[in-house]
């Protein structure tokens, strides 16, 4: 059917052509920008293809975002529609929350015309996104009309059908009559078929032209659809190729001048025609007011200025279109301008101190360059500005002048020059002349007067004339100047102010004279100095003084041990400090005198340097002016912190013990004087002197205080090692000096380390080469090295070794063996070398350990094998041999199979006996082979079990699969046997659908035989395996004896446990914590010593281990935890709480000293006891009497205290202060040291120093807290008894009301035995809503309901026979039942698993059927 003729007609030839032009480019460019684009319009949602029967409604959507809100718009084969297409077309868009943008199209009432290829386009300023699908709608094939298509030479084309209707067979393209190709559109939807060399047809029916040329121009392509029925439409669509215009280069005249003629040509070399021109300047469109006139004809455009000027200059640019292509041609344009003034300069005047602008600017081209010169008032020479000397001077850009800051010899002549090499250049010559302002010697100033003396203010001014002074003066009101030259303000200073003045050389100076100053005259005196040019201010501060008030509120702020901060509020700016020492009478006279600069009434600090530690010390003020003292402020004393001991302990001797190395060092305590405090203890110091041992080695010990001799022994050292022993004492400030070295050898003793370099050689698959270097540096004779290797199962074994090298000989083959070696002396093993894994080489392995053969049809076998016992090494691949028996000419067929496989498959066998064997290989070569089966291939497949059991071994806890592969023809089935008993549903037991059976959770109650029986018609097989469950590792016993800084743990696994794990190599994990701590590891993982119950026990002890956990708190209680670990799994932790030797101190009963004064308390650490644990720090908290809140006394860093003697009852002379207290105030004092506080009452001194008043019995504040806090918790129990009673009556009313609720509910049930049966078949499932438009969705199952089934077996019992009615069918039954229902032996059932019950058509009398609603 042809219709190009009808269709023709609906369409205006000349405006469609253009418009559908238009829009094919239109969607090719926008194409082209979404390829390029960088996502910026993403479209999230799109329409997809539809196909529809005429008269129904359709609506297509799209949903983009991008950084603002896209426009949309839509297009059907490449024609835009708008809301003008179709009455029955609809439009629109919608703005969501989420920032995107939904567009629709919505058809009603759908014609087969609708049918197209649509397209949404979301545009969002230059970027694109496009999306594009078919909606076809019933009917006979058409072909819409399409106006000649232009293309540019040389360019590709694709032509797309615009057809609708459906359903279409196949589109084909004809050119002249003769058929380009076919593609048929549903049965191979996806192909691509190139017939010529540039056209091809995709599925939409696009003709593809990959190069256009002239000759093409004026083709006609048919474009032919045809539907399944045989109907058929025609459409000849013309191709017009069109060349791009090509420019010459544009034409311009050189050298212009101004007002001369220029004109610029733009000649096209070829190019289709029509061609529009159109020209720019500076990207632009020509100005109007340039009057620049165009002419054009149709191969060439020229442009004609009459008078050329500066603003024509610029880049001019042709720009020509066609049908196809826009091109351009640019030039530059330029004239030559002579310069001219813009701005002219003049003479100028500019002010001393500040910047000056001179302009000097001119106009024309190219840019005039602009030069600043200076006449030299000396040599008479001009200079260029920017070659003075001093600069400062610049010349901008534009020609402006600027002097930064002006200054006098800034003044004088200067020219401006200005040219650009056309026409004659510009000179100016100007005088700028410097203006001097009004200046002050200084801004402000100080003046001091006492008080009935004359004095004099002057003020001394500058500049140019006329220069005027005027002074001010500010008293009283701190923001009002009074005019001193008003008379009536200097009637009521009186006669005793006069001002008077006087000229200079270098201008006026004015004075103010004071004849017996009072203190009400001082102030502020203000001086002000003006001139044309500017002014100057300067403030004179004038004071009159008399004798001063002593300072007061003196307080001390921080105590070290040489020096003290103390403040005050000072009532002048100058104050006389005294301070000396207070052991007795103090003593003024010999008293230190310093002079202090203050800041008045405001709070002064002063740090007082070079005193004395732990002396008391007592200072006073007095306040300084220039009159007088004042009289001294009272006395404040405050005591100096400890300091560090300031001389080494002397008598120092070392000596050797019997123990390797040990050393036992005494010394006798430093001089009294040097104490600087009490002695808290003793630091010993050994410094290893042997070469190569840095000070990494040294050990440093920590010793108490002793009566008498002072004595340690120094364990732990390195063996027959010379030591260099110092000792330094210490106190609660520090450590002193170490006392001059003495050195001791320490006895020698077993090894220090371990053998370096240990390496290890695989010799041959059973021996291993062990070699390493000698340790190096040691004077212990070594006797030997004791080598331990073990493998991962297997304890440790010794061998030793009189040289650095062994060979362990007998080994495993291809296995890995840890190894660590230890030198031996006549003192015993040192240390072991970290261990290293090294492997024994491969070896050709054992035959493989057992063997299956079975028939799979009448011409193949299925042979099955296990690995062998001893792989020696990987098993790369069995080689499989079969061999037919009792046939001439038989030859023996053989296959590789992989390492990882254990069966194989030979097919196209004879119908004769074959025997069958297999072999294993490893990169050593092939083993032997297995025991050789013989069997015959029948079509009569016995059901057989291919899988091959035996004993297997498993850990406690773990997951076990037991495989149990079948053949057979019919099918085999299979049941699971357990010690001979059926297995059913267990919920430990799961039966996989390849017939395997998982055993979750396994333990000793599951261990035994497990028997996996296949049965078909013509027989039945088995295979069986012995199941053995290891036990895990028992927790240790776990013993531990605890010394003052650490604890020593010894374990051993229990004895009746030992015979079970005996052939185990069990490992440690101990990890620690204190009572409320973290638990911390006492080895990292990648350390953790692999200690087994042989290797590593003591000797002693057989089984027994130890750790030393070190660096533990004295007197405090830590939780110890041991977890046992092996290849079967990890024991349960076995738990020890105890507690490090010695204990927190114990606190007086009352504080032994306390000191305060107005603004500190101070408490001394003296009576707390000690109870065996070295001294710990004090801290004290404080709060007024009656506070809640607690204060930590953080104003003064001082020392910890509390250190006694070695027999516990001493303490030290430490003091902790709270300082910034307010005085005459009763204070609460918490002072706490290793867990142990005590608490105490005291009060701060009254500002006077007195000591305040007792508490009265009737204003004691603690009673008063008291009887508060009581009557309130009264109030509290009456309320609570109030909301319970209330609440009592409630649920009473509550419970009444559901009773009668429940009585009308139950009236419906019609007997017991219902309920009975709901309880017993009990379903869980989640609610369904009820919505009240629908009457029957209350019985709907909700798509996301949970089910909990219970099932039934009708009497039928777990691990018995079915009843007798079925009894001869024993197992036909069973693997019945279960392939219905085995494979839900848990105690929940999926949706799925119900739905395959239902479908199963298993006899109603086996299968169990799951109650449900």
């Amino acid at each position: 059917m042809d219709n190009s003729n009808g269709e023709e007609s609906r369409i205006s030839t000349e405006t469609m052509h253009e418009k559908l032009d238009e829009n094919w480019n239109l969607l090719n460019d926008k194409k082209r920008k979404r390829r390029f684009a960088d996502n910026r319009v993403i479209i999230t949602q799109h329409f997809t293809e539809r196909t529809l029967t005429p008269g129904g409604d359709i609506s297509m959507q799209c949903t983009a975002i991008g950084d603002r809100p896209p426009q949309f718009t839509w297009h059907r084969d490449g024609v835009l529609i708008s809301s003008s297409t179709d009455t029955r077309y609809a439009l629109g868009q919608i703005m969501r929350l989420d920032g995107s943008v939904l567009a629709q199209l919505n058809i009603s009432r759908v014609r087969v015309e609708d049918g197209g290829l649509y397209s949404c386009t979301a545009l969002e300023g230059d970027n694109v996104a496009v999306h594009e699908n078919r909606f076809d709608v019933y009917g006979p094939p058409y072909i819409r009309a399409l106006p000649p298509i232009k293309v540019q030479t040389g360019e590709s084309l694709n032509l797309r059908c615009p057809y609708y209707g459906y359903p279409i067979s196949k589109i084909d393209w004809e050119y002249t009559g003769k058929k380009i190709t076919s593609s048929g559109l549903y049965p191979n939807r996806y192909k691509r078929t190139n017939i010529q060399k540039r056209s091809a047809t995709n599925i939409h029916g696009t003709l593809s032209i990959t190069e256009v040329t002239k000759q093409n121009n004026g083709a006609k392509y048919t474009c032919i659809v045809t539907s399944p029925s045989g109907e058929m439409a025609r459409r000849d669509f013309e191709v017009k190729v069109i060349e791009a215009p090509i420019l010459d280069d544009l034409l311009l005249g050189n050298n212009l001048q101004e007002g001369q003629v220029a004109n610029i040509y733009c000649n096209v070399r070829t190019g289709d025609l029509p061609i529009h021109f159109e020209w720019l300047k500076d990207g632009k469109r020509i100005p109007s007011n340039l009057k620049v006139v165009e002419r054009s004809s149709e191969l060439f455009s020229a442009l004609v200025i009459k008078s050329v000027a500066l603003e024509h200059c610029g880049t001019y640019t042709c720009v020509a279109t066609n049908h196809v292509a826009t091109v351009n041609k640019s030039t530059e344009l330029y004239i030559k301008v002579a310069p001219k003034w813009q701005i002219e300069p003049t003479n100028s005047s500019v002010v001393l101190g500040r910047s000056g602008l001179v302009s000097c600017s001119a106009t024309g081209y190219p840019a005039p360059q602009v030069h600043w010169m200076k006449k030299d008032a000396i040599l008479g020479t001009w200079q260029p500005v920017l070659e003075l000397a001093g600069g400062g001077i610049l010349s901008l850009a534009n020609g402006t002048l600027v002097i930064d800051e002006v200054s006098l010899s800034d003044e004088g002549l200067y020219s401006c020059n200005i040219e650009n090499g056309v026409g004659s250049p510009l000179s100016k010559t100007i005088w700028i002349t410097v203006n001097k302002p009004a200046q002050v010697s200084a801004a402000a100033r100080n003046a001091t007067g006492r008080a009935g003396a004359a004095l004099a203010l002057a003020c001394a001014a500058r500049g140019d004339p006329p220069l005027r002074l005027a002074w001010a003066r500010r008293a009283a009101a701190p923001h009002a100047l009074h005019d001193l030259h008003a008379p009536h303000n200097l009637h009521a200073l009186g006669h005793r102010f006069k001002i008077s003045e006087t000229k200079t050389e270098f201008g006026v100076t004015s004075t103010v004279n004071i004849h017996f100053a009072e203190t009400r005259d001082a102030g502020v005196y203000q001086c002000t100095a003006t001139n044309p040019y500017g002014s100057a201010t300067q403030n004179v501060y004038l004071s009159v003084l008399e004798p001063p008030s002593p300072p007061t509120e003196l307080r001390v702020e921080t105590v070290l041990s040489r020096s003290a901060t103390i403040s005050w509020r000072a009532s002048t700016a100058l104050c006389s400090l005294q301070y000396t020492t207070a052991h007795g009478p103090v003593r003024w006279d010999a008293a230190r005198t310093i002079n202090v600069t203050c800041k008045e009434e405001q709070r002064q600090a002063f740090e007082l340097l070079e005193l004395a530690p732990g002396t008391p010390h007592a200072a006073r003020l007095a306040a300084l002016n220039a009159v007088a003292a004042s009289a001294p402020s009272d006395p404040l004393y405050f005591t100096t912190l400890e300091e560090a001991p300031s001389s080494p302990p002397t008598q120092v001797l070392v000596s050797q013990t019997e123990a390797p190395g040990e050393l036992f060092v005494t010394w006798a305590q430093p001089d009294t004087q040097t104490h600087n405090g009490h002695i808290a203890g003793y630091h010993v110091k050994a410094v290893p002197q042997n070469a190569g041992l840095d000070e990494s080695k040294t050990r440093m010990v920590k010793v108490s205080p002793q009566t008498g001799k002072q004595g340690t022994t120094l364990s732990g050292l390195l063996k027959h090692t010379r030591y260099a022993v110092s000792v330094a004492a210490f106190n609660s400030a520090g450590s002193g000096p170490f006392s001059a070295p003495v050195t001791q050898e320490t006895r020698a003793g077993a090894p220090e380390s371990a053998p370096s370099s240990v390496e290890c050689t695989a010799v041959a698959p059973s021996s291993l080469r062990v070699g390493w270097q000698p340790i190096l540096g040691l004077t212990t004779e070594i006797l030997g090295y004791s080598v331990l290797f073990a493998t991962e199962d297997s304890p440790w074994q010794n061998q030793t070794s009189l040289h650095t090298e062994l060979y362990l000989q007998n080994l495993m083959k291809y296995t890995n063996y840890t190894i660590k070696v230890a030198a031996y002396s006549s003192y015993g093993p040192g240390p072991f070398s970290y261990p290293i894994v090294c492997s024994t080489l491969e070896d050709v392995p054992g035959p493989p350990a057992d063997i299956k053969v079975l028939v799979l049809s009448s011409s193949s076998l299925l042979i099955s094998w296990k690995p062998p016992d001893q792989p020696n090494g990987e098993i790369l691949y069995y080689t499989v041999y079969v061999k037919p028996i009792g046939l001439s000419g038989g030859v023996t067929l053989s296959q590789r199979v992989g390492g990882a496989r254990t069966w194989a498959e030979a097919r196209g066998l004879p119908a004769a006996p074959h025997e069958a064997w297999v072999a294993a290989h490893t990169r050593a070569g092939a083993g032997p082979p297995s025991k050789r089966l013989t069997q015959t291939p029948s079509h009569r497949v016995v059901a057989g079990v291919s899988s091959l059991g035996g004993p297997i071994s498993v850990g406690a806890g773990s997951s076990l699969l037991l495989r149990c592969a079948c053949v057979g023809s019919p099918a085999a089935r299979t049941v699971w046997y357990h010690n001979h008993n059926i297995i059913t549903h267990h919920p430990r037991f799961t039966r996989n659908h390849d017939d395997s059976l998982l055993i979750n959770n396994i333990d000793q109650s599951l261990s035994g035989n497990y028997t996996c029986l296949a049965k078909n018609l013509y027989g039945s097989d088995s295979v069986e395996y012995t199941v053995t469950v290891l036990p895990l590792p028992d927790p240790p016993i776990i013993r531990a004896t605890p010394y003052k800084e650490s604890i020593l743990i010894e374990w051993e696994q229990p004895h009746y446990s030992m015979n079970r794990t005996s052939n185990q190599k069990i490992k440690y994990s101990l990890t620690w914590k204190e009572a409320n701590g973290p638990w911390q590891d006492s080895w990292s993982s990648d350390a953790s010593p692999s200690l087994d119950l042989l290797g590593d026990a003591s000797p002693s002890h057989p089984g027994v281990n130890k750790y030393l956990l070190t660096g533990l708190k004295c007197g405090t209680k830590y939780s110890i935890r041991i977890i046992a670990s092996s290849k079967i799994g990890t024991s349960q932790p076995a738990y020890l709480e105890t507690s490090t030797l010695g204990g927190a101190p114990v606190p007086p009963a009352s504080p032994s000293s306390v000191w305060s004064n107005r603004s500190h308390i101070a408490v001394s650490a003296a009576g707390w006891r000690r109870a065996g644990c070295a001294p710990a720090p004090l801290a004290l908290h404080y709060r007024p009497l009656g506070s809640a809140r607690w204060l930590p006394a953080h104003e003064l860093a001082l020392e910890s205290g509390g250190s006694g003697g070695s027999d516990g009852s001493g303490g030290s002379g430490g003091w902790v202060v709270a300082g910034g207290l307010a005085a005459g105030t009763r204070y609460e004092l918490r002072v706490s040291a290793g867990g142990r506080a005590a608490t105490y009452t005291y009060a701060t001194k009254n500002e006077d120093g007195s000591e305040i008043s007792p508490l009265s019995d009737m204003l004691d504040l603690n009673m008063l807290v008291i009887v508060l806090s009581s009557i309130l918790l009264v109030v509290c129990l009456v309320s609570f008894v109030y909301i319970l009673m209330k609440r009592h009556r409630t649920n009473n009313f509550t419970e009444y009301r559901d009773s009668i609720t429940i009585d009308k509910s139950e009236s419906g049930i019609t007997s017991a035995s219902q309920n009975n049966l709901a309880k017993e078949n009990r379903i869980y499932s989640t609610p369904i809503p009820v919505r009240n438009n629908s009457k029957h969705e209350l019985y709907e199952i909700s798509p996301y309901a949970q089910f909990a089934v219970g099932f039934r077996t009708f009497g039928h019992v777990d691990n018995q026979d079915v009843p007798n009615a079925h009894r001869k069918h024993r197992y036909d039954s069973e693997t019945s039942f279960q392939m219905c229902s085995e494979s839900e032996d848990s105690d929940t059932i999926s949706k799925n698993t119900l739905k395959s019950i239902h479908r199963s058509k298993c006899p109603k009398e086996v299968c169990r059927t799951p109650h449900y609603r």
